[in-house]
């Protein structure tokens, strides 16, 4: 498994580059990534404050847990042979598109208001 690599990463271990491929690949925070991988590899929920350490180590001394790596390596295979399918590993669709729609919606709307106060009153 070789992910794709950007000249900023080239300084980064493998294992955090394969976190942080995972979290993009998946549309999610680092921290998310945590979260799952204890819940992938475990099949229960990880305590917020274990969870808050084992990601303060990531942080710090760029150390990842074992279930984080096998969590990441099967994710990224899978996305590389085309087969990912997000909601095998507990991620619904992204909050963020979502408000991005949303966003983009109320800015069509008020451009469009604004278009028409300009038609009708100012031109």
């Amino acid at each position: 498994m070789q992910p794709l690599m950007r000249p900023r990463d080239w300084h980064v271990a493998p294992d955090v580059r394969h976190v942080s491929e995972t979290a993009r690949v998946l549309r999610i925070s680092e921290f998310e990534t945590f979260r799952l991988a204890y819940r992938f590899w475990y099949q229960r929920e990880l305590r917020a404050a274990v969870l808050k350490e084992a990601f303060a180590d990531y942080l710090h001394r760029q150390k990842v847990p074992s279930w984080v790596r096998d969590f990441c390596r099967r994710v990224l295979n899978l996305a590389a042979v085309g087969q990912l399918r997000p909601s095998d590993f507990g991620v619904d669709s992204p909050e963020v598109n979502r408000i991005a729609t949303i966003g983009r919606l109320y800015t069509a709307f008020i451009t469009a208001f604004a278009f028409f106060i300009y038609l009708f009153f100012l031109a």
